[in-house]
């Protein structure tokens, strides 16, 4: 915990173990209180806001965010998730039958949906490019990476901080694999603001969308669409509106009337993280989530092959492998359900290459307490044949 009282900035039942951050994030109290604030204005008089106000704030509140991770604001649009940001640029795209968008083993899966969708559409086709787990090294990630490319390449999806399995990728390496056989590159970045440090200016890649209500402490439903200024024609959001004859990032900033609150948020948000110093609280989420690695290993006798380089606030630990943990989906949504149900813990149970694993996030209202809960819930939880649901 970065200070004793830190769990008390955050609303959680007391009974409650909360190790999902990575999950859905989690807005601080006074977050919280700044967004009730902004809608109960909002409501006062909705549209002389709306008429007068919106579109100046949402401009002033990207160029903040474009200035927070090194870019131009012309080049920012602020959306409501990577999922949003990145329909908008596949659906740009001008595919031919038999290209290629290149995809990992550990692309986000609704991402990989997506990418599916939009191919076959077009008759262009996915490629997926293994990713090596457990014991990934940034020498395998690279190589696999240029063994998928081809010369019918037209899109490379690369993830910067993998969501199923937690791996900080060599992000920098791999767009420069892309780039040097002329393969247009787009990063999803979901849990990278706030998890590790990010200079969009310096990335070198095409596009990058990532969310702020992630790492970020922002409200859910809030994120941004980074493009470079040579990939920003035809660039169009998801849902078309009265934005679309006006070049990006205008052509975004309105898509129908939604609850403002959130983006309107972020500022709130980023003074919080500046409070404790971004860098201090990844360090701290770093340290923590090292820790109870070491600790939950012991206590189910597994070993965590992560290396550090590819570690942030997340890591997958292997469940111990026995009769009470079948490493199928129904076993894994049953040993989740039951963290829940029997032992108030929430904490994502993975299934991955028929292995079952728990992902543990760490951040500033977390403690070894409540690793120490999840390492003996798990025990119990292994005696105890799983019910039925």
């Amino acid at each position: 915990m970065l200070t004793p009282e830190s769990r008390q900035l955050f609303s959680f039942d007391p009974n409650i173990v909360y190790v999902d951050h990575g999950g859905y994030g989690v807005a601080p109290k006074e977050v919280q209180v700044f967004r009730a604030e902004m809608q109960e204005k909002l409501e006062a008089a909705p549209r002389p806001f709306f008429d007068l106000e919106c579109r100046a704030e949402w401009m002033a509140t990207k160029a903040m965010v474009a200035h927070r991770f090194s870019a131009r604001a012309e080049d920012i649009a602020l959306i409501d998730n990577v999922t949003d940001g990145i329909n908008a640029i596949l659906r740009s795209l001008t595919l031919q039958p038999d290209d290629e968008i290149l995809i990992t083993s550990m692309t986000y899966g609704a991402i990989a949906l997506a990418a599916r969708h939009i191919a076959r559409e077009t008759g262009a086709r996915v490629v997926e490019a293994p990713v090596p787990f457990p014991a990934p090294s940034h020498a395998q990630c690279l190589q696999s990476i240029a063994t998928a490319l081809s010369p019918r390449t037209k899109l490379a999806i690369l993830d910067h901080i993998t969501s199923m399995t937690a791996l900080v990728l060599p992000i920098v390496e791999m767009i420069q694999v892309c780039r040097d056989r002329g393969v247009a590159v787009l990063v999803d970045g979901a849990h990278a603001p706030g998890h590790v440090p990010l200079n969009l200016s310096a990335l070198q890649a095409d596009w990058y969308v990532a969310n702020l209500h992630k790492w970020y402490f922002v409200p859910r439903g809030c994120g941004f669409l980074w493009a470079h200024q040579d990939r920003q024609e035809n660039l169009m959001p998801a849902v078309l509106s009265w934005g679309i004859d006006e070049p990006f990032p205008h052509s975004f900033w309105w898509t129908g009337t939604r609850d403002p609150s959130n983006w309107r948020s972020i500022e709130t948000a980023f003074a919080f993280v500046d409070r404790f110093g971004e860098d201090r609280v990844r360090r701290h989420n770093h340290a923590l989530v090292r820790e109870a690695s070491r600790l939950l290993t012991k206590a189910w006798d597994v070993q965590n092959e992560t290396p550090d380089n590819m570690t942030a606030g997340m890591t997958l630990v292997p469940l111990p492998e026995c009769a009470s943990f079948p490493a199928t989906q129904v076993g894994r949504s049953k040993i989740q359900k039951s963290l829940w149900d029997s032992h108030q813990i929430v904490c994502p149970c993975m299934l991955f290459e028929n292995r079952l694993y728990i992902r543990v996030s760490a951040q500033i209202y977390n403690n070894m307490d409540d690793y120490q809960r999840l390492a003996h819930s798990i025990n119990v939880m292994k005696r105890q044949p799983l019910t039925a649901t």
